[in-house]
């Protein structure tokens, strides 16, 4: 069954969809740790692109007196700068330090770290220019705005494209398990560094589970429990509701046509699916209270108060499993 048609198309970034690991697979270990990281770091980058191709594909729908939506969408774009200059500072202190020294080769990493620098004067330029904006010195502009865009898009897409045989080249370099070391090394600063609140939104709905890489289909973000995206939905999401209008995929990782891309101002829910916005011409939603009823006046498939109470649950039992196996280990070791 061929994926569904997008809402918009995506650029000026290109995603990853293969990786060069049948160059490399002869040459890694048993496990081939290396090829799922090299997966998941493409996975990582795809977000970044998504997010990016949003915040270009969107503004010219946003009208410039509208202080509520130029705010909310400054702040949008802001977390996608903040995610990545996370993830490439994350990698400068703990991931390309531990690849060279897992692999015994000094500088294995250097051309990343100096492709980092390349960006970072259009990447300042627009964080400089958000900030001018929020502070009233200027309306906003689109078109100026994409030009500092596409002055960044080149450079950021040939690193965020080249970075990925690098790690593969690294990988014939070391064992299976000093690459999913150095990969957790990665994944744990980061999110010891993150907000939540933004992060979590931001990446659940920047992502696209009908995109494939290497011709797989791969879960990502990799999560802890099946109900996490309805958790980010209900109840993490709720912090910066108007921020997340701009995500291009629902929290389930549907593509979906926003307001924004349709030219309508107004509230728009960010579960909202491309089927459910497309069907819109045809069947009459309402939305009131921050939930969707269709017009008979029924809610939606569920009622809005059963999800959060299941994720609250949830993580009730999850934090009980961990408190019994802090206070009696004993327990835990026997399975209790």
């Amino acid at each position: 069954m061929p994926p569904p048609s997008h809402p918009w198309p995506e650029r000026p970034f290109s995603l990853i969809s293969t990786t060069p690991y049948l160059d490399y697979v002869d040459l890694l270990p048993a496990r081939q740790d290396a090829v799922r990281v090299a997966r998941l770091m493409a996975l990582t980058h795809n977000t970044i692109f998504r997010a990016f191709n949003a915040i270009y594909q969107q503004p010219e729908s946003i009208h410039p007196l509208n202080a509520a939506d130029v705010n909310s969408f400054i702040e949008f774009t802001i977390c996608a700068i903040d995610f990545l200059e996370n993830h490439h500072r994350c990698e400068e202190l703990v991931f390309f330090p531990m690849l060279e020294a897992q692999a015994g080769i000094p500088g294995l990493m250097g051309d990343n770290v100096e492709q980092h620098r390349a960006f970072q004067g259009p990447l300042r330029a627009l964080r400089g220019y958000l900030k001018l904006v929020r502070l009233g010195a200027f309306p906003f502009d689109v078109f100026e705005f994409r030009d500092i865009i596409d002055e960044l898009a080149p450079v950021l897409e040939r690193h965020l494209h080249d970075e990925i045989p690098s790690i593969l080249e690294a990988g014939t370099h070391m064992s299976d398990e000093a690459m999913s070391a150095c990969y957790k090394a990665l994944h744990d600063e980061a999110e010891g560094t993150a907000d939540a609140f933004k992060v979590g939104p931001f990446v659940m709905g920047c992502q696209d589970d009908t995109h494939l890489v290497d011709g797989r289909q791969i879960a990502f973000p990799e999560l802890p429990f099946s109900l996490a995206p309805y958790l980010v939905e209900h109840v993490v999401a709720r912090r910066h509701a108007d921020v997340w209008r701009f995500c291009p995929s629902t929290f389930h990782g549907r593509p979906r046509k926003t307001e924004f891309l349709s030219g309508k101002f107004g509230a728009t829910d960010c579960g909202s699916t491309v089927e459910e916005d497309v069907a819109g011409d045809r069947t009459e939603l309402a939305v009131k209270g921050g939930s969707k009823k269709k017009s008979g006046g029924r809610i939606g498939l569920v009622r809005p108060w059963i999800l959060p109470s299941i994720a609250v649950v949830f993580l009730l039992l999850v934090w009980l499993r961990l408190y019994l196996g802090i206070l009696f280990p004993e327990c835990s070791r026997e399975g209790l």
